[in-house]
């Protein structure tokens, strides 16, 4: 550990007694925080490259965070990303570099400010990170339009410090971009993004619809017909259970509702005519509005609450289409799963995810990035979780069963390879996930980082 403080200035190590601490070593998931002995956050590239190179000759474990949804952490040394937090804007090339460790808020705000009449392709949750919303894909409002984060047309370049210190954009590279593009960061460390600024609407109609548990089949039956009469790329939607009390929070049993988060890039006007029949469901509850491209993105950020507060786990499944049947089998799923084990109502919900197949489908072929697309156009997210304290080791495996068996139970054709590579839970094969391109991937890591020291979700 004296190796690491000498290769730092004093203002970039932080220590468990440091207040920054806890902000700089936060995960999303409180069982995976490992406490790190050491916070390391390097105000610098030659500070993050004299520290990997260091890391390179030593047995400390360590690992990277970004900040964002991820849960990385460190029994040894954790390397905080969060001071790359640069932006710029270059209007004739069309396209802004963003510094890898700021979350997306910060993105938003910045295209808002300094690219106005632009949007960025990046996550629909401004508290995700940079780094690993777009290397695990970046699934985006705008996605059925422009495709995924990661995509060719959209994450441009990006710059990369290596285990022995190289600094290196990886276009210098090609098989190393195509590696980060869906492959996650086990690669190196990334310190900065270019990526394609589009032309966009700056007023969206958005908002959230929200409904009584009563009205689920009526829902169910329209929303599986909109979801198949859709074409728009510029419309999207979500579909999803919530907990009318946040009962974990309040000491209060759940009561299930439902909600629509619905999203129209053409407008208000369009958007309310379009959405019609989820307004006139009986008591919808309607929020609604035109709003930025920024405050759409920031309509989760409640979420946000429950950073570190809670033990959770996550599948992430990309399907051909929503039925009825699918959505009624969905809800079966959230019921039982809360009847069998009631401490699960601090993060157990459905969401529904209604595409267009481009989203999935911009590249050429599943050899072209890192991660092989699957086969869908919409996306059915599980998620299951308690309260840290509440949450022993019976509950935990069960909430993770509970998340695989569900998925298989749900949809008519279920495998790992169409999961998101951004859920790493213990049914999550990664072999089967990058499927065809394992070997590829693999040839890559060991020429980059030869003593494989980085550490990650998943392991090829």
């Amino acid at each position: 550990m004296e190796q690491i403080r000498a290769v730092l200035d004093a203002d970039e190590i932080i220590e468990p007694s440091d207040p920054q601490y806890g902000k700089e070593s936060q995960v999303w998931a409180a069982h995976k925080n490992l406490h790190p002995r050491l916070v390391a956050r390097p105000k610098s590239i030659r500070s993050l490259s004299a520290l990997l190179k260091t890391l390179n000759d030593t047995d400390i474990e360590f690992n990277v965070r970004g900040g964002g949804c991820g849960s990385a952490s460190s029994r040894g040394v954790l390397i905080s990303m969060s001071a790359f937090d640069d932006f710029s804007f270059n209007r004739e090339e069309e396209t802004v570099t963003v510094g890898a460790g700021q979350l997306w808020r910060h993105v938003d705000q910045s295209v808002e400010k300094h690219a106005p009449g632009y949007s960025v392709v990046g996550p629909r949750c401004t508290y995700v990170g940079v780094g690993g919303g777009t290397l695990q894909g970046g699934l985006s409002w705008m996605s059925s339009e422009y495709g995924l984060a990661c995509d060719p047309g959209n994450m441009l370049d990006a710059q990369i410090v290596l285990m022995d210190g190289t600094v290196l954009w990886a276009s210098t590279d090609p098989d190393l971009l195509w590696a980060l593009r869906g492959g996650g960061g086990r690669f190196g460390a990334v310190t900065a993004f270019k990526l394609k600024a589009h032309k966009y609407p700056q007023k969206v109609y958005s908002g959230y619809i929200m409904y009584p548990r009563e009205a689920l089949d009526e829902l169910a039956e329209k929303v599986s017909r909109f979801a198949k009469e859709n074409t728009d790329p510029k419309v999207a939607m979500h579909f999803y259970c919530l907990d009318m009390v946040q009962g974990a929070f309040v000491g209060k049993p759940s009561v299930p509702g439902l909600g629509i988060l619905a999203y129209d890039a053409h407008g208000e006007e369009h958007g309310r005519n379009l959405f019609r029949w989820a307004l006139e469901v009986p008591g919808a509850i309607d929020t609604t509005k035109g709003l930025s491209y920024r405050e759409v993105n920031e309509l989760s950020d409640g979420l946000e609450a429950i950073r570190g507060e809670t033990n959770q786990m996550m599948t992430a499944v990309v399907i051909p289409e929503i039925t009825e049947d699918l959505i009624k089998r969905t809800w079966t799923w959230f019921d039982q799963t809360l009847i069998r084990e009631p401490k699960l109502n601090a993060g157990t919900f459905v969401l529904i995810e209604i595409m267009q197949k481009e989203a999935f489908n911009s590249v050429k072929s599943r050899s072209d990035t890192g991660w092989p697309r699957a086969d869908g156009r919409h996306v059915l997210q599980l998620g299951t979780g308690a309260l840290n304290a509440s949450c022993t080791k019976e509950v935990y495996d069960l909430a993770v069963q509970s998340l695989a068996d569900g998925a298989k139970a749900i949809c008519d054709n279920y495998s790992v390879e169409n999961c998101l590579p951004r859920d790493w839970e213990e049914f999550h094969d990664a072999i089967q996930m990058f499927g065809e391109n394992v070997p590829k991937l693999r040839e890559v890591r060991k020429r980059v980082d030869p003593k494989d020291k980085l550490r990650g979700a998943y392991d090829l």
